[in-house]
């Protein structure tokens, strides 16, 4: 047996196995874990070519796996204007806002015509209540079109200029599954757009480049992060990724979702072919299908009304359903009969009830479910929902940072009963599932260690726990974000945990998520990041 090429001694490993067993070091040969165990047991192992890393008590765990996140839309973002609220950002007015939009400006050199765009825009929080409209931005930025993305993702606000690119005129109509906002008293448009009528704008928008996509995946693996999901991809996009992994290689492994508008596209080229589903760390693993919008900006779709009017005032209102029952029927039936594991955008309990009819609409046109259909967020919705989670062999990916970014505006929004229980971990295991905890970045920040605090306490930035019964362990907390978030990508064979015969996908922090006090878990940080034996990452 040869010896290794790396070993960690000296250390804590938690290996997050089936027994969470605990060691001390690991030995790596040819990118795989080869031994688990003592540091006497492993330095034995080393050779004369070996590199040793004394971990000086240092704790080992496996690379985390984001379970969904954005890659091509996040790598954009980097060089544009970061407009986040506390406690993620520094934006508390809409002078602030202005002031961030104005040095963009300027570091950018964005010439006359050019795009001016700021992202995380969240008014809820925002000390002046944060209104921005159309007329604001013109006399801001007369020259430039200009466009900014509310923190969900879902909505933003834009400048004449775009608003009339799009059509988006007095008197016009609403797409179908979109709002515009509308100035009081007219049908004027004020800037503000939602769901389908934002949406296909903010994709056009969004260029990015190999070097910024680089950028982006070595940010997450400076958070730990090994195995990232694309989670809304187009085909050129996933075209992107691919010709950097077959090419310069990436950082960590990335495992697309094809945008439902572009499956037919995907499957007609052959991206789920068993010869071009995987190569060099990139998978094509799923579709990724929206049904519904963010809690946030009130365009999940919910059954019971929001207590706060929809987002331009509407009264009784139930949020937005993205796309029919029939579409989303279709869909589900064409990628189960296709193999393809389908991830659902469902923040609200009417997408989650869309979602579970679509698969017994395909089940019953007699589709096989290739299994593991993912609810993505799963956060507004009711209990009894769980229970059609195992029936249906669904796992869900929960959000519990919303507790701590959106917690006070969900709670304003539903009411505590609802709001308590948004993305219900606790309750999820209890049934024997086996949630996972993403970031959904840029929506929120890239921070596994973060996530696992934020499900163990579930406190919002005001101070309100939101729904103590939902809480989870930090052993439980770790496992959404590692083995359990490996097992929703059905890749749990190779990673996910730290065991003989897997993929050296290590992380180094500086203390013990499960020896600390659960209050300090959100200020761990990652000393080093290991890729396949490789360090991808180590902190200055």
């Amino acid at each position: 047996m040869s010896a290794p090429d790396l070993v960690l001694v000296g250390g804590t490993v938690l290996t997050v196995d089936d027994a969470d067993t605990t060691a001390e070091a690991v030995a790596v040969t040819g990118g795989l874990i080869t031994a688990v165990g003592s540091t006497a047991e492993v330095r034995a192992l080393a050779g004369p070519g070996t590199e040793v890393v004394d971990l000086d008590g240092a704790t080992v765990v496996p690379g985390f796996v984001d379970p969904h996140s954005h890659v091509s839309m996040g790598a954009p973002y980097i060089r544009h204007a970061a407009l986040q609220t506390p406690p993620v950002g520094t934006t508390r007015t809409v002078d602030d806002l202005l002031a961030a939009l104005h040095a963009n400006l300027a570091k950018n050199a964005t010439p006359p015509g050019g795009l001016l765009l700021g992202w995380g825009y969240y008014p809820d929080e925002m000390d002046d209540g944060g209104a921005v409209t159309a007329d604001l931005l013109d006399r801001e930025f007369p020259e430039h079109r200009v466009a900014i993305v509310h923190v969900s993702g879902h909505g933003g606000v834009v400048n004449t200029r775009i608003l009339a690119e799009r059509g988006y005129v007095d008197g016009c109509e609403d797409p179908e599954g979109g709002t515009i906002v509308r100035y009081p008293g007219t049908r004027t448009p004020n800037g503000v757009l939602w769901e389908n009528a934002w949406m296909p704008l903010v994709l056009g928008m969004l260029d990015t480049d190999d070097e910024a996509l680089l950028a982006m995946m070595r940010e997450y693996a400076r958070w730990g992060v090994t195995t990232v999901q694309d989670g809304a991809a187009t085909v050129q996009q996933i075209e992107a990724i691919r010709a950097l992994a077959d090419g310069p290689g990436i950082p960590v492994d990335v495992r697309s979702l094809v945008l439902f508008s572009e499956l037919g596209e995907a499957l007609e080229e052959g991206w789920f072919d068993a010869d071009r589903v995987s190569s060099n760390g990139h998978t094509i693993q799923g579709v990724k299908l929206i049904l519904d919008g963010s809690p946030q900006g009130k365009t999940a779709h919910v059954t019971q009304e929001y207590l706060t009017g929809g987002p331009g005032g509407e009264e009784h209102w139930h949020g937005l359903a993205v796309i029919e029952q029939g579409d989303s029927d279709a869909i589900v039936t064409t990628a189960y009969q296709h193999g393809v594991q389908v991830f659902a955008h469902c923040n609200g309990d009417a997408a989650i009830d869309q979602l579970l009819a679509s698969h017994r609409a395909a089940v019953a046109a007699g589709a096989t479910p290739p299994g593991r259909t993912v609810p993505i967020h799963s956060q507004v919705m009711r209990l009894d929902q769980l229970d059609e989670y195992v029936a249906e062999g669904f796992e869900p990916s929960m959000f519990t940072i919303h507790c701590l970014i959106f917690g006070d505006t969900h709670v304003r929004n539903f009411g505590q009963e609802r709001a308590f229980g948004i993305s219900p971990m606790r309750s999820a295991i209890d049934k024997g599932l086996r949630p996972t905890n993403h970031s959904d970045y840029p929506i929120t920040p890239i921070n596994p260690l973060q996530l696992l605090w934020t499900s163990v306490v579930r406190r919002s930035t005001g101070g309100v726990v939101l729904g103590e019964d939902q809480r989870i362990t930090p052993a439980e907390g770790l496992r959404s974000v590692t083995i359990d978030a490996a097992y929703e990508h059905r890749c749990e064979d190779d990673r996910g945990s730290v065991e003989v015969g897997k993929l050296a996908d290590l992380v180094v922090l500086d203390a013990n998520p499960l020896d600390v006090d659960p209050e300090t878990i959100k200020d761990i940080a990652v000393v080093r990041t290991f890729k396949r034996g490789v360090s991808v990452y180590e902190a200055p």
